[in-house]
């Protein structure tokens, strides 16, 4: 595996699907984890931006990833992040 440093949202996102989620194991934080339906979106930040994750909760497969830098794209999160977080924002 690749020694990672940290990296820009563009880079992120050229990353292979595999790497891109070794990188969140090793240098991510989760922040919160949310459920619809049959779906488990998991909010880790990195680096400068945030990365959510899409899983189908029957079949356990990961359905889309997702990487943002936009405040707007947390409002379905705002409710479970901690107050010091939000004062960041």
């Amino acid at each position: 595996m690749p020694i990672f440093t940290i990296m820009s949202l563009e880079e992120f996102a050229a990353l292979s699907p595999d790497d891109q989620q070794d990188h969140l194991w090793f240098y991510g934080s989760v922040l919160a984890n949310r459920y619809e339906e049959a779906h488990i979106f998991l909010l880790y930040a990195l680096d400068s931006f945030f990365v959510e994750l899409q899983y189908d909760a029957y079949q356990s497969r990961l359905l889309r990833v997702d990487a943002f830098q936009s405040p707007d794209a947390l409002v379905p999160y705002l409710p479970l992040l901690p107050d010091d977080l939000l004062a960041a924002l």
